[in-house]
């Protein structure tokens, strides 16, 4: 082997070297946020919180009164009751931030005794009547979990399903919570995205197919407008047998 081969292939086995260790190092970085233990900083409301390092966390899968709406200073009150000198850990679903710049996570807060559960803050604000469960695609994770807890504050008829609010009352029966529904962003995007409470999916119509104006979309749902059928279906939605009757 010649000299000039040999000072090549060690250039190339230490250029590899430090590209193997830059990476590694860098995905140890992009997991540590996940695995580190964080400090609280700061309650906004609700459903968002601000922890060290300037990171805002928006909780995923629920969802809390707005300010100045009713019920929103109890459900702020509760969650910063319950951090207060709390650290948490995160976990993310599938979606990182939201269009806000907002970190979408899960929060737990650690058991002291290691025999014990963590606590499940995004679940609890929902059991406790604090938040509704707002499932928002593809983040579905804990769907089913949230789900019980809402049906259980439901039930027993805590925080917002008590009569605290009077906007409540129209949601004392079984159905989900359910927006008058939001309207398309443009006239170009209007492919309605809709998650059936009947267990037919997650189902996309098109103007014209049956029923396509009775479907109201609600986004705390996970539901959303589409431009393209092509869009639609990667973001998990399957066009709407009913639709073909008609196209």
């Amino acid at each position: 082997m010649s000299k000039k081969t040999i000072i090549t292939l060690i250039t190339f086995l230490l250029v590899g070297g430090s590209i193997g260790g830059y990476k590694i190092v860098k995905d140890n970085r992009a997991t540590a946020f996940e695995n580190d233990i964080h400090a609280v900083v700061k309650v906004i409301d609700g459903d968002t919180i601000d922890i060290e390092n300037k990171k805002r966390i928006r909780l995923l899968g629920i969802d809390s009164p707005e300010r100045k709406t009713c019920y929103y200073q109890e459900s702020k009150d509760a969650l910063t009751e319950l951090l207060n000198e709390k650290d948490i850990r995160i976990e993310k679903d599938i979606s990182g931030t939201d269009r806000y710049d907002r970190f979408l996570r899960y929060i737990y807060i650690s058991a002291d005794d290691p025999e014990d559960d963590d606590l499940f803050v995004n679940e609890w604000l929902v059991r406790e009547g604090h938040a509704f469960k707002n499932p928002i695609a593809p983040n579905n994770r804990y769907l089913d979990l949230l789900a019980r807890a809402q049906e259980e504050a439901r039930e027993a008829e805590r925080g917002l399903w008590s009569d605290t609010c009077e906007y409540t009352a129209e949601y004392k029966d079984a159905k989900s919570l359910r927006e008058q529904g939001s309207e398309a962003p443009n006239k170009d995007c209007i492919i309605k995205g809709n998650i059936s409470e009947k267990a037919y999916g997650r189902l996309y119509f098109l103007e014209g197919c049956p029923n396509y104006n009775r479907i109201k979309i609600d986004p705390r749902k996970g539901e959303q407008w589409f431009c393209t059928e092509k869009e639609a279906e990667a973001a998990g939605f399957t066009r709407s047998a009913s639709c073909d009757t008609t196209f």
